[in-house]
């Protein structure tokens, strides 16, 4: 069993709407890198029946907070997953913003780009994330990959909302350098 695939897959059978976040929705918007989990965005009223599901399908839950739950899958082999529980109204915004892309060979709803940089920007000011740097890398690639104007006001709006200061000179600084 596959963590993506059975999601996609569960969600779809069970009428659970579902956000490709993380690492693959990265990928699936252009910007190759490694990742060694699944992360979708839910609705938190969803949660008891995502639990069911997964406890039903072997998988066992982790660390469970008001924002996350974390599952270990019944096989080594396969990769840990990540639920970020929002509110209707958040989800219902990104959700709107998000592309059905083709991505491993499932049709999934993808994060819109900025909606991906605003979710890693939020995370670069968890201290032990900023200090991993993967979540910029991310960023700088997301905005690369897919020609992001780093002057149009909502890119503008994102930065001045989710970055820290430090954040913001950096990429600004880091991005200006390659035009």
């Amino acid at each position: 069993m596959n963590t993506f695939h059975f999601c996609v897959d569960a969600a779809e059978e069970m009428g659970l709407p579902l956000l490709l976040i993380g690492g693959h929705a990265v990928n699936a918007r252009g910007y190759e890198r490694t990742t060694l989990d699944v992360d979708f965005l839910v609705p938190a009223r969803d949660l008891s029946q995502w639990k069911d599901l997964l406890t039903k399908a072997d998988f066992r839950l982790i660390r469970e907070t008001k924002a996350f739950a974390q599952f270990e899958p019944p096989s080594i082999e396969d990769f840990p997953l990540d639920l970020m529980l929002v509110d209707d109204s958040t989800f219902e915004k990104l959700m709107r913003g998000a592309d059905w892309i083709e991505f491993a060979n499932r049709k999934v709803a993808v994060a819109g780009v900025l909606h991906l940089v605003a979710l890693k920007l939020h995370a670069t000011r968890n201290w032990d994330r900023a200090v991993q740097g993967k979540d910029y890398y991310d960023i700088l690639g997301l905005i690369r990959a897919n020609r992001v104007a780093i002057k149009s006001p909502a890119f503008t709006e994102i930065l001045d909302r989710y970055a820290t200061h430090t954040i913001k000179e950096r990429l600004l600084r880091d991005l200006s350098a390659q035009h």
